[in-house]
């Protein structure tokens, strides 16, 4: 079975420069799972690591323009599509990015990703006690499933609204489990990351109030990546991290 390395995690854990060594040893190519770098322009602000990077190979950066439409689903082919494509030229696939949901609807083949997007729905402007009636008419295990907070959040609620009116109709991605996933995750303590991005900001010369920002996107993978099972952690921080990490790797 063919293999895929993803190298996943919160920001300002130094995954693109992992990646770039595998890539190195191993003879493999990136493919970037960031949902803030498929689209053009502010290269500084999304840590694409242009200067890093180089002329090594990178796919899925630069994609569209901003405020163009871009879906989950509509990463995940591009991935499959470029997997196939350095697996054809017996190159080793290296997933890297902290897009948590870009990598588990690749790795799991997540269906309710294709589920299309209900403009009309989204337009107009339904309470959350509204779509939550709706969804119990459509789905109403789903809706016994959810917590307060997804109670009361509208998007939440037309997600699952979305998700429960393709119903039946889904058709289940097929693709992934024909590879072998390798998943490796790089992490610290938050007193650790919050000084590597306060550090980060300065390097690239951005306004200190993203500094914010970064930490805020750090907290939300943590929270995410926390509840992924199939990843195995190296701490950053570890000289030996790199080390034990490509240990997972066979040649």
């Amino acid at each position: 079975m063919d293999t895929v390395v993803v190298i996943c995690g919160p920001t300002a854990t130094g995954k693109t420069k992992i990646a770039l060594q595998l890539a190195k040893e191993f003879n493999g190519e990136l493919i970037s799972a960031d949902s803030r770098q498929v689209y053009i322009g502010n290269d500084l602000e999304t840590g694409k690591d242009k200067d890093l990077i180089g002329d090594s190979k990178i796919w899925l950066l630069d994609l569209i323009q901003s405020g163009e439409e871009f879906s989950v689903s509509t990463w995940r082919r591009l991935a499959h599509e470029a997997i196939k494509d350095i697996l054809a030229r017996d190159k080793l696939p290296i997933v890297v990015g902290g897009s948590g949901l870009y990598i588990k609807a690749l790795v799991q083949e997540l269906s309710d990703v294709d589920a299309p997007r209900d403009i009309k729905l989204r337009n107009s402007n339904k309470s959350a006690n509204e779509l939550f009636d709706q969804l119990k008419q459509l789905d109403p295990k789903k809706a016994e499933s959810l917590n307060n907070s997804d109670k009361n959040n509208p998007r939440r609620l037309v997600r699952a609204i979305e998700i429960a009116k393709q119903g039946s109709k889904a058709q289940r991605f097929k693709g992934s489990k024909q590879f072998s996933f390798i998943q490796i995750g790089l992490i610290s303590s938050k007193e650790e990351l919050i000084k590597r991005i306060k550090a980060r900001v300065v390097q690239r010369g951005l306004d200190e109030s993203f500094v914010q920002k970064e930490i805020n996107i750090m907290k939300k993978q943590l929270v995410w990546f926390k509840k992924q099972s199939s990843i195995t952690w190296f701490d950053i921080i570890d000289p030996l991290c790199y080390a034990k990490l490509k240990s997972l790797i066979k040649p």
